[in-house]
């Protein structure tokens, strides 16, 4: 195991942090917050240090990236990051509690979405642009860490930007990170620029525009107030945020490939067929749960019922609340345990969606349908397709164990939050969501619970206990389990 280019990553992304908190810096200082911005100015000086820190120290060691040193690369960076970002928080005193400090920071650099922040509407704009620019900043690092690592979680399928980052792993790490780095920044800042514009041009305040479209490229859900709903009640903006949402589910392979001359990228891949269908299917279901369950009107009920489907299939956890007739909110049970599948359904592999994959949820399915005729043909042969190609054992292998992994996961996570005090819709609810990384979609489907004197309403209202509980759900989903998983194997770092 080599730390050396391991430690010189990680403290380029220190660096890269600290440039980042420029921005809102600037943004405090026209706002004459001295205050926040000299709090900014801190937490820069404090990441670059560190992180220039590490570069000297490693640069003359740089080698090969591995396997190993890339899991052990990704789960330093989704640890420490986080770390850092939590920062500006703390110090500026938006949010006082170290433990809640680091919990915003890694469920927006996991692009979970879940807020501790309750009073959205009093922080100051430097703090939401923060929160937001890290979500963004989070969802770049999983397409690249992805696109680096395709082969090694056994990805079925094919395309150009993964052959193209493949072509690379034998040259110096710098090269080969460069050429991911790159490739996909230049799509996801042009994807993200057009919400931007499209946002605004849809009536969406500047400020506003660009926060949500950091948090909705990168499927993450934070919101700039806490009548996010509300603020949605626009026609064109939600219409800007579903085809936004969609495209940051989508493999960014495919984007890559459409602006790079192939237009028929997309029909090629059957994950996006897929996903369409699954958007198709679900919105029905929850329309017609909602027809049955509510007095809403028909064209609300189809707006709603489409949005909070698209939200729930690409994790990103918006929702329009729904309300009765007489200005309750309520949500039919079949409906919110709906929008839960769809949640641990998930996107596209190589989005910034999580959940278990379309792919894997297709290929477990398509095996399935395969074991179903092995009972009239014992000796028949039914190879599996995929993508028009063959899936291997060893692919298969991956998906089962991806699945078994994470439903033990979820039941485990479920269990622990119980014993913090959480009744038991509570606990599922937010165990699947944050696995996913989704935590925005659960304060819908939570109940009020009293923890000791208080109810639990919020984050914010949960025992620390439970907030690192979520923090490693968020870590261990955004990685998928085997990055993290398999640094406890000792045989990894024999070799």
């Amino acid at each position: 195991m080599l730390l050396a280019p391991a430690f010189m990553i990680l403290g380029w992304a220190l660096v890269f942090l600290s440039g980042l908190m420029a921005l809102p810096l600037l943004f405090a200082l026209a706002a004459s917050q001295h205050f926040i911005a000299f709090s900014f100015l801190m937490a820069a000086i404090i990441t670059v240090f560190l992180g220039g820190g590490l570069i000297f120290a490693t640069r003359s060691d740089a080698q090969s990236l591995g396997r190993r040193e890339t899991f052990l690369t990704a789960t330093l960076i989704w640890i420490v990051v986080p770390l850092f970002a939590a920062l500006p928080f703390y110090l500026s005193d938006a949010i006082p509690s170290a433990t809640n400090a680091y919990f915003e920071a890694i469920s927006g650099f996991t692009t979970n979405g879940a807020s501790i922040i309750d009073n959205l509407d009093e922080q100051s704009p430097s703090i939401l642009l923060w929160r937001s620019l890290v979500q963004w900043v989070g969802g770049f690092s999983l397409i690249v860490f992805v696109s680096i690592m395709a082969t090694a979680f056994n990805i079925p399928g094919n395309n150009p930007l993964t052959r193209g980052i493949a072509k690379s792993t034998r040259r110096k790490m710098s090269r080969r990170i460069r050429y991911a780095v790159l490739s996909i920044l230049k799509i996801y800042a042009l994807l993200t620029g057009i919400c931007i514009v499209s946002l605004w041009a849809a009536g969406m305040a500047p400020f506003d525009a660009i926060c949500y479209a950091f948090s909705t490229i990168s499927t993450g859900g934070f919101t700039v107030s806490n009548s996010a709903g509300t603020a949605f009640n626009n026609r064109a903006i939600e219409v800007v945020l579903i085809i936004f949402m969609i495209a940051g589910a989508l493999n960014f392979s495919l984007h890559w490939s459409f602006f790079n001359g192939d237009r028929q990228s997309y029909f090629k891949d059957p994950e996006y067929r897929y996903l369409l269908a699954t958007i198709v299917i679900g919105s029905a279901a929850v329309f017609g749960l909602m027809m049955v369950h509510t007095d809403m009107q028909v064209m609300d009920t189809v707006r709603y019922a489409i949005f909070n489907t698209v939200s729930a299939i690409t994790t990103t956890g918006y929702n329009l609340p729904l309300v009765s007739s007489s200005g309750q909110y309520y949500w039919p049970i079949g409906a919110l345990f709906l929008i839960l599948f769809l949640i641990s359904v998930g996107g596209s592999t190589g989005s910034t969606a999580g959940g278990i994959k379309l792919m894997r949820i297709f290929i477990l399915f398509k095996l399935s349908g395969r074991e179903i005729k092995r009972l009239s043909f014992p000796s028949g042969v039914f190879p599996l397709i995929y993508a028009g190609r063959n899936v291997s054992r060893d692919q298969i292998m991956s998906a089962w164990s991806f699945f078994v992994i994470y439903c033990v996961t979820l039941a485990a996570v479920t269990l622990l939050l119980a014993f913090n005090g959480l009744d038991f819709q509570s606990s599922f609810s937010l165990a699947v969501t944050n696995l996913a990384n989704a935590g925005s979609a659960a304060q819908p489907l939570i109940t009020d619970v009293e923890i000791g004197s208080e109810n639990f309403i919020s984050y914010d209202a949960l025992p620390n206990a439970s907030k690192w509980i979520l923090c490693i759900t968020m870590l261990i989903g955004r990685l998928e389990f085997f990055a993290v998983l398999s640094l406890f194997n000792p045989a990894l770092w024999r070799r």
